[in-house]
């Protein structure tokens, strides 16, 4: 027989094991929920300590003024919103030059078109305070020459317009033909030069010429530097346009007799609305080596003014890179 006091131990035993167990999750329980809202609290606090410079940013922007161009300060120089802040102010950098670059060339191209606006107001006013038809006929001739350099000024203000605004931003450009370019532009230039009884003529590659490059403002470039070589060549001189490959770049050359520029002046030639003092009575505006070095950095070039060792005049050389063989689309980083 089993005494009354030992059937009881097992009893306590599974009371004490079962209240232990109670105890253990209770305090597990507990020290869950304890661990659990103290990472809500670190990460709280983590998040506000991190979006804090997103916000001070945030109000910055909402404060600046429309049209205010200067760089951002460095909110904290340990804070994830400082590559933020570098990558934009870069680009604020660049906007801005953009923008001074075209103040400039629009305060360059309202005072180049005032004086030929002033011209013809004078012209008019001549012609009306004379009673003389003949002072008439000659104001109006006058006047048509006046008109003629406008429009031609228009149009190069315009052709530079566009291609400036091209500057910004990727550019794909598919593969074109130089050769035809080339060849083509010395045919329209024909009845211009024989004029002026201009011997214009083409030397080099006879067969295709593929390069990068955007059709339209190759042929612009290429006509811009046949117009001015013509333009500024006396008559009975000569011309030379030439296209050669060169390893994997292409050079082509624009050469005359004319009077060539100065070394301390080249600079100045490739500068928008700049006329220099050897060009006499030619008309211009100055805008065509400005022109032609605008598109040509679109290519990824850069026109380079020396003199001609054949013809003593100018020479102005541009070099291309090729078109890599078997792609049709190639862009640029502008």
């Amino acid at each position: 027989m089993i005494c009354p006091p030992c059937r009881r131990q097992p009893r306590a035993r599974r009371s004490i094991r079962r209240w232990l167990a109670g105890q253990l999750l209770f305090s597990s329980w507990v020290s869950q929920g304890l661990l659990v809202l103290l990472t809500l609290v670190l990460t709280g606090w983590l998040l506000r300590r991190v979006l804090r410079p997103m916000r001070q940013l945030s109000a910055l922007m909402v404060r600046r003024e429309p049209g205010l161009l200067t760089p951002l300060p460095e909110l904290l120089p340990w804070s994830e919103t400082r590559l933020l802040i570098v990558a934009f102010n870069r680009y604020i950098d660049r906007l801005r030059v953009m923008i001074s670059r075209q103040e400039r060339f629009s305060a360059d191209a309202s005072h180049q078109l005032k004086t030929p606006l002033a011209v013809l107001k004078t012209q008019a006013s001549v012609a009306l305070a004379s009673d003389d038809p003949q002072l008439w006929r000659e104001s109006l001739q006058a006047m048509r020459t006046t008109l003629d350099g406008t429009i031609m000024l228009t149009e190069r203000l315009l052709q530079l317009a566009s291609v400036k605004g091209k500057e910004q931003g990727d550019r794909a450009f598919l593969a074109v033909d130089l050769q035809d370019i080339v060849q083509n532009s010395c045919f329209s230039r024909i009845t211009q030069a024989r004029s002026k009884n201009i011997d214009l003529g083409y030397e080099g590659e006879r067969s295709a010429v593929m390069i990068a490059g955007d059709g339209v403002l190759l042929a612009e470039l290429c006509a811009n530097l046949l117009d001015n070589a013509i333009r500024y060549t006396p008559a009975n001189g000569t011309v030379t346009l030439s296209l050669r490959r060169d390893g994997e770049g292409v050079v082509m050359e624009v050469e005359d007799s004319g009077p060539g520029i100065e070394d301390d002046q080249i600079q100045q030639a490739l500068l928008p609305f700049q006329r220099l003092e050897n060009v006499g009575d030619n008309p211009g505006a100055g805008l065509g080596l400005a022109l032609v070095t605008d598109i040509a950095r679109l290519h990824r070039s850069h026109p380079q003014l020396l003199r001609s060792e054949t013809l003593g005049g100018l020479k102005v050389r541009l070099r291309f890179l090729a078109a890599a063989p078997g792609r049709s689309e190639q862009a640029f980083q502008g």
